[in-house]
């Protein structure tokens, strides 16, 4: 049998009739934005993901005190892996206020879209 490739529209039609179809099975909603990366499963497994759209790009992650990387790191082909269920976010650089969210993650990706504000203290070197 031969390979499909699909185009990042037709892979968006395609999930978006697949999570219509979970709902219509009574399953829960499911955050949607942009092409998966390769190789996710949705709906399966107690894991996640994070992927990020945050000015600026060099803006630090830090999930439960531990430091991820940049944002710019994580995108739909790169996503953090994060285990379902709440979780402490921020996102900081030095100049800039802290972003500081509680978010949940299901067995799906979630887009964290942010822009820092200008003029808050330097972040912490480590932890909160």
């Amino acid at each position: 049998m031969g390979r499909v490739r699909m185009t990042c529209d037709a892979k968006r039609m395609a999930a978006a009739a697949l999570v219509l179809l979970g709902l219509l099975a009574g399953g829960g909603p499911v955050l949607m934005g942009g092409c998966y990366p390769k190789g996710q499963i949705y709906g399966v497994g107690d894991v996640g993901g994070l992927i990020f759209q945050v000015n600026p790009p060099d803006a630090e992650v830090v999930l439960d005190g531990v430091v991820q990387g940049m944002a710019s790191e994580f995108t739909e082909e790169r996503y953090l892996k994060v285990d379902s269920g709440t979780h402490r976010l921020e996102l900081r650089k030095a100049g800039y206020e802290t972003y500081s969210r509680t978010v949940y993650v299901s067995n799906s990706l979630l887009r964290v879209e942010a822009t820092l504000v200008e003029g808050g203290a330097p972040p912490a070197s480590k932890g909160y």
